[in-house]
């Protein structure tokens, strides 16, 4: 082999691996030259932000999905008219907000479109299923609210999603990236209540019924006082207590602001003390099961039933003591976890306790049990 021969080898050879040396480089170099142009680099990042998106509302609609097919077999099971069309009309009904910059009245306007969208939910249901019990309703108008809840969310999320795509808004794509798996998690929460609830078994939140059944034991007067709402008679250390809670077992908060209203009223003012237990949500870092004693009406209401309670408690000058027990979001609307179970008597104890310490004999205490009775008996 000749002298240029090999000359010519041995430049190619370090040619070659020079290439494969710089290559890389300079191509990754490109890479960066090409993301830093004005807008590349957005439009990179707005297409791995739409695609995890678009993942999480695929989570989203199946939900939403399953919770249409559990109400729809629940809609057949029972023989109902059109279970599909049924469902389908659950899954978009609303209730608009009473006007608010006319404070006027509000919370009259606000019950009676509540209780309107209520009644109109169940109307449907009685409607399409004529022979169902009123535990049935109950199971079937909770079901159609998850489905309701559920849908909601998977619109809200694909309608941001879409109008982020269509503006092509990296600002409003990366906001719902922050709050999508928030609502996950929810809707998460709201899938495994669903199955709890069309079974009839108490939830979290069964928690305050749960305590005012304790109290009706030994109740040998009982009575419907208001709408799903029963109140009880019995007594403790010659103290006479009104027991109010939600109609169980069937799923339902009742209402339960009217009934105490109503007790109160039928007494002539003449109650000692209001006693209210509830569900709480607790923070992070607190322990599920944890019990906390305050003053005010323990109730997580839009405002009707609530304001029901202060507004008579005021009348009279009644002073209203509460007790809750905290849990998790997801804790209060799926199966009742032992922690807040063994909560329950610690919590009837306490309830004792302020009934000892801060009212005499011969005198009349109200104890309101908050919450979904679901599986809960009186």
């Amino acid at each position: 082999m000749s002298l240029f021969t090999l000359a010519t080898a041995a430049a190619q050879g370090s040619t070659s691996a020079l290439l494969s040396t710089y290559i890389p480089f300079i191509v990754l170099m490109l890479f960066y030259v090409i993301l830093f142009l004005p807008g590349v680099g957005q439009r990179f990042q707005s297409y791995f932000i739409t695609k995890d998106i678009e993942q999480r509302l695929l989570v989203l609609e199946k939900y939403a999905n399953e919770a249409k097919g559990t109400t729809e077999r629940l809609l057949k099971e029972k023989g109902a008219k059109d279970p599909k069309g049924l469902t389908e009309r659950l899954a978009e009904i609303f209730v608009i907000d009473p006007v608010s910059v006319e404070p006027t009245d509000i919370i009259s306007r606000m019950r009676l479109l509540m209780r309107s969208g209520q009644n109109k939910v169940k109307d449907m249901i009685k409607l399409s299923v004529p022979k169902a019990d009123p535990v049935t309703v109950s199971k079937i108008e909770v079901s159609a609210e998850i489905t309701n809840a559920l849908n909601m969310v998977y619109k809200v999320v694909r309608h941001y999603l879409l109008q982020a795509k269509k503006l092509n808004n990296f600002y409003l794509l990366f906001q719902l990236q922050m709050v999508v798996p928030m609502l996950v998690k929810i809707a998460e929460s709201y899938d495994k209540a669903h199955k709890t609830f069309v079974e009839g078994k108490p939830v979290g939140d069964s928690l305050g019924p749960m305590v005012a059944s304790r109290f009706l034991l030994n109740s040998e007067k009982k009575w419907q006082v208001s709408d799903e709402t029963i109140a009880g008679e019995t007594y403790y250390e010659g103290r006479r207590l009104i027991v109010v809670k939600a109609e169980g077992p069937m799923a339902t908060v009742g209402t339960p602001g009217e009934a105490v209203e109503k007790v109160v009223e039928e007494n002539k003012g003449r109650v000692k003390r209001i006693i209210t237990v509830d569900a709480a949500l607790k923070l992070e870092g607190e322990k599920t099961g944890s019990i906390a004693e305050g003053t005010g009406v323990a109730m997580g209401d839009p405002g009707p039933e609530k304001i029901a309670i202060e507004r008579v408690a005021v009348r009279y000058g009644i002073p209203i003591d509460a007790l809750i027990v905290k849990m998790g979001m997801d804790e209060a609307i799926i199966e009742m976890r032992k922690e807040i179970y063994d909560a329950v008597d610690p919590v009837v104890e306490m309830t004792k306790q302020i009934i000892k310490e801060r009212t005499e004999e011969g005198d009349t205490v109200v104890i309101v049990g908050v919450g979904n009775t679901s599986g809960v008996a009186q």
